[in-house]
């Protein structure tokens, strides 16, 4: 019985550090990528007119919900009814 007890916490540590270290270095990637990856912006001129099928209210509520969701950092470039 003891030493199904220790197998049994060896066990359930060893997974417990491989999911820890899975997060911690996940989170690392993603904040290399975000740092040296090179992003295009593209002046508001530039951005194509947005087509008369979507209401001006539907595009407002998307263009808050990814301002909020992404803290101003993404934005909608076209929007396309399926």
């Amino acid at each position: 019985m003891n030493e199904a007890l220790k197998l049994m916490l060896t066990g359930m540590s060893t997974v417990f550090f491989i999911l820890i270290m899975v997060v911690v270095l996940g989170n690392l990637i993603i904040r290399i990528t975000n740092r040296f990856a090179v992003a295009t912006v593209e002046s508001p001129a530039a951005a194509k007119p947005v087509p008369s099928q979507i209401s001006a209210s539907k595009l407002a509520a998307m263009v808050s919900a990814v301002e909020i969701t992404t803290k101003g950092k993404g934005r909608i470039t076209s929007v396309e009814k399926m």
